[in-house]
């Protein structure tokens, strides 16, 4: 039997995913979303792409 989370708790599962909040400029949020729709992607997948960059970026320049 599969154990219930109780609400307001988090989630104890690493795979869960997680929320991260950034504040934006609103012209910045609604070119970025635009940008996002011409090219029928979603903005989620466009930011973890983008953190996942930067983190190989970082590596990179933490490694020379």
């Amino acid at each position: 039997m599969e154990e219930k989370k109780k609400p307001g708790r988090p989630s104890t599962n690493k795979d869960d995913p997680v929320y991260v909040r950034a504040r934006v400029p609103r012209e910045l949020h609604k070119s970025f979303k635009l940008a996002c729709t011409e090219d029928d992607l979603v903005m989620e997948d466009v930011v973890k792409d983008l953190i996942k960059d930067w983190l190989t970026r970082r590596g990179k320049k933490n490694s020379a």
